[in-house]
């Protein structure tokens, strides 16, 4: 494989990929970048090494799972906040397959990593007599007006 700068390809998925082709707002900028630093800082932290010194052969499909693993188990995160994570971690995978035909193989376990299915909110409802109650307490109250009678 190529020793391609993993910094010249994350800075080319943000500001040629995100920015320019995508056209994504800033605000989606920043949320994909808030998501590749925390996956570039566990896969560092994995590997015991400073984030400046990772390589394109670091970004391995079982760091991405145990990532996925660390973001519920560790961090706590909700299902749907892993599900993000996971989408960015796939459009970034899917960037980096475009760039290095050598990582396909790898891009190609990753995309097959499904989201996690989140239940649905509870629902809740009023019973028959309850809303009835409701409205019944809800009626304008009358008052008695006095009227003036015209003379």
């Amino acid at each position: 494989m190529k020793n391609l700068d993993l910094g010249q390809i994350v800075h080319s998925f943000f500001v040629d990929f995100l920015q320019v082709t995508k056209g994504l707002r800033p605000s989606s900028i920043s949320s994909y970048r808030d998501g590749i630093l925390l996956f570039l800082s566990f896969i560092a932290l994995d590997k015991k090494c400073k984030i400046t010194r990772l390589s394109i052969c670091d970004l391995t499909f079982n760091r991405v799972q145990l990532f996925l693993k660390y973001l519920e188990e560790e961090r706590g995160n909700h299902i749907r906040t892993r599900n993000q994570r996971l989408a960015i971690v796939h459009v970034f995978f899917e960037y980096i397959a475009s760039r290095i035909p050598e990582m396909l193989g790898t891009s190609k376990q990753v995309a097959l990593i499904p989201q996690k299915r989140v239940p649905p909110p509870e629902s809740f409802y009023l019973e028959q007599y309850e809303i009835k109650q409701e409205f019944s307490s809800n009626k304008p109250k009358t008052t008695a007006t006095n009227s003036v009678s015209a003379s």
